[in-house]
């Protein structure tokens, strides 16, 4: 008699207990979607390098091999820039700092703690920084040598 009754109330125990899992791996899957849309980099955060003329120079030098240049630009306005000379010169030079955009549409960086070259373009369509004169903030004569490209 007790095992009619036992039978049932089991089966009866299984299915709610998975129904129960169930409904909270769904839930748990929503939850992380949520985080995962809240957590939307800005287009301008990433990597960028490229070779900028030396630093006494505003075009690239017969003489001169130039400057290898890498900006990390982070999502809380950070960045980390290296500067290597190409020539063995100097020694390589690691600045880290926040920036701010100075105008408001967001495309002109300005990286603090840098004292020459810290005025910046930013380009989201060709996905590259263009790196602008100190005290104008306008595009150099051979902008292209002052290019850098993101890191895809």
């Amino acid at each position: 008699m007790k095992k009619p009754l036992l039978i049932p109330l089991i089966a009866c125990s299984v299915l709610l207990g998975c129904q129960d899992s169930k409904q909270a791996s769904s839930e748990t899957s929503q939850q992380v979607d949520q985080v995962e849309q809240k957590v939307t980099l800005a287009k301008w955060v990433g990597k960028y390098q490229g070779t900028t003329p030396c630093m006494g120079c505003i075009s690239r030098c017969e003489e001169c091999p130039g400057m290898a240049v890498d900006l990390v630009l982070n999502q809380d306005k950070t960045y980390t820039l290296k500067r290597e000379s190409l020539s063995g010169h100097n020694e390589i030079e690691t600045i880290q700092g926040h920036f701010r955009f100075s105008n408001s549409d967001q495309s002109k960086i300005e990286l603090m703690q840098v004292k020459t070259r810290n005025l910046i373009y930013v380009d989201l369509d060709q996905q590259l920084l263009e790196i602008l004169e100190d005290q104008s903030g306008h595009i150099y004569n051979s902008e292209d040598d002052f290019i850098l490209e993101k890191n895809i």
